[in-house]
């Protein structure tokens, strides 16, 4: 009798593990994929709310400097009834909101972290309303940045104005 020690493993023993290990590494990468884009476009998000913030810091501190037209651009429905709606005279910038002496923001502050390599410009145009009732509205459109993606949000402002106010 021929005693045959196995000393291994079989070919078809290392393919099935070459398979599940594929298998394991293929739903790690699209889950890490996955994640990654995620993270990036809720970094954007933050990127976003901090300009939101540093314009109402602006509009709160120094709206009362800024003169408004005297026809409106649109109309919006309160509780109360229509309100309209005015836009500011004269040319009005982020770089304006970053300078103002109450900014927490700084110019080199303004990097969108989801996409460092462009740098973002602050010399983009920038409307704040006010309506009948003293309330500020702002927008900025997105590409006046450039640092902002646009492939993944739907939104072409950073704007507070209700949806009904469509400038004419």
């Amino acid at each position: 009798m021929i005693d045959k020690k196995k000393n291994g493993f079989t070919l078809v023993e290392l393919l099935a593990t070459i398979v599940v290990l594929s298998i394991v590494v293929g739903i790690t990468v699209v889950g890490v994929n996955v994640a990654y884009k995620n993270a990036k476009q809720k970094s954007e998000d933050v990127f976003v709310k901090t300009l939101e913030d540093a314009l109402d810091i602006y509009i709160d501190t120094d709206a009362k400097d800024l003169s408004f037209g005297t026809s409106s651009v649109c109309t919006i429905k309160k509780t109360h009834g229509d309100v309209k709606l005015y836009r500011n005279s004269g040319s009005l910038t982020f770089k304006k909101v970053i300078d103002s002496s109450y900014s927490q923001l700084l110019a080199s502050e303004v990097v969108n972290p989801a996409k460092k390599e462009v740098p973002c410009k602050t010399n983009g145009p920038l409307s704040i309303y006010k309506d009948q009732d003293g309330v500020y509205y702002y927008k900025i459109t997105r590409s006046s940045f450039e640092c902002l993606t646009s492939n993944n949000s739907d939104r072409k402002y950073i704007t507070n104005l209700p949806n009904e106010c469509k400038e004419k």
